[in-house]
């Protein structure tokens, strides 16, 4: 059995955390053991505390930030103590993760990363970047256009990259599903949205940020009612859960668009798997999205997708098939894509019936940590 040490340093949980506790808790312990390795911040304690009921053993360092160079001297301690085998690096942000590398490279142990959100990186830290790129083995995208932009970015480490999509907990999804029944489903309608049978509600999981492209959704939203008739109109609901920056701006642009009947913002929720399972539809209007992790938890609860085609998404979303794709960025067409599906339950029952079946096919946790392991048994061969 050989020790994993996956690092991150990031003091906030996203996407990228997520995938890391289910490659944990899906790798073969009989081949691998994984061990997490993370800062002291308060922010990820339900994260760890997850980690740590699913038998994982997590290492906290008692750094000051994630620019602390003190992770340099206590990555070494904890790959000498614990008998790391391999070190695999999660890049949540480009620049991320270099002290990892550079204790890597002085106690030699062989390390791979993941990248989840490529980007180019300021002159300086990207210098620094390639430079750490030399002692990494094996480079992760998460999707096909991911790798594209690393190989421009990093022509000459373009042949050590390799794509293995983020997955989803199926069996977990559907667990949070278990009593929650047409009942349950009618009071979280009635009370969260606003909504009865007749009502048709769409709803968006994103963070509240610019890149989310929920602005340009507010006004495929205003220009959508224009083209309704006044029953259909009234019979629309829009809500969007999440918290961040733009919040006070969204809610200024609902009420400027005369949209405060029709678009709810719901804040953070918890309650996401049900959320699913009470609306008609999901949008998710990205501007830019490296994989589009929400789209596979639509999908698993048979909601049919309207999605921009942008990063990762078309791999996960085949137009006309599991979903509706549309450019981003373009309210007319965002507009045009809704209203096609608002007004035909036909194309909305197909949709979901496909992509469910899709999602447990290609994109479950089980199958992208079998992924890894292939890659991590590669890499130690060397």
């Amino acid at each position: 059995m050989k020790n994993v040490l996956l690092f991150t340093d990031t003091p906030l949980i996203g996407g990228a955390e997520l995938q890391m506790y289910l490659l944990a808790k899906f790798l073969d312990r009989k081949k691998f053991n994984p061990i997490i390795c993370c800062g002291p911040y308060e922010t990820l304690d339900k994260w760890v505390a997850n980690l740590e009921n699913e038998d994982i053993k997590v290492i906290r360092l008692p750094v000051k930030h994630k620019n602390d160079t003190a992770h340099i001297k206590l990555l070494k301690r904890a790959i000498k103590e614990e008998k790391i085998d391999l070190m695999h690096v999660h890049v949540w942000n480009p620049a991320s993760g270099r002290f990892a590398f550079l204790a890597a490279k002085r106690t030699k142990t062989p390390v791979i990363m993941t990248e989840h959100d490529p980007f180019r990186l300021n002159p300086i830290k990207d210098i620094f970047k390639k430079t750490t790129l030399n002692y990494v083995k094996t480079i992760i995208a998460i999707s096909k256009d991911n790798k594209r932009t690393l190989s421009k970015l990093y022509p000459n480490h373009k042949h050590k990259i390799k794509v293995i999509h983020n997955g989803i907990d199926t069996t977990w999804w559907k667990s949070q599903l278990l009593g929650f029944g047409a009942k349950e489903r009618k009071t979280l309608r009635k009370d969260l949205f606003k909504a009865d049978y007749q009502t048709i509600t769409a709803l968006t999981v994103a963070e509240l940020h610019p890149r989310k492209g929920l602005h340009i959704l507010l006004r495929a939203i205003q220009k959508l009612l224009t083209q309704l008739p006044p029953k259909r109109r009234e019979s629309l609901r829009f809500a969007i859960a999440g918290a961040g920056p733009q919040h006070q701006a969204l809610e200024r642009l609902i009420t400027k668009r005369g949209l405060t009947n029709h678009v709810i913002l719901l804040g953070r929720r918890k309650n996401i798997p049900q959320l699913m399972k009470s609306s008609d539809l999901f949008i998710l209007p990205s501007l830019r999205e490296g994989f589009g992790l929400v789209n596979l938890e639509a999908m698993i609860s048979s909601l049919p997708i309207v999605a921009t085609r942008v990063g990762g998404i078309p791999e996960i979303v085949e137009n006309n098939k599991t979903g509706l794709l549309v450019p981003a960025n373009s309210d007319t067409q965002l507009a045009q894509a809704i209203k096609k599906l608002i007004t035909s339950k036909t194309l909305r029952t197909k949709l979901s019936k496909n992509s469910k079946k899709h999602i447990e096919k290609n994109f479950n946790a089980q199958t992208m940590a079998k992924k890894y392991e292939r890659t991590y048994t590669q890499t130690l061969k060397g």
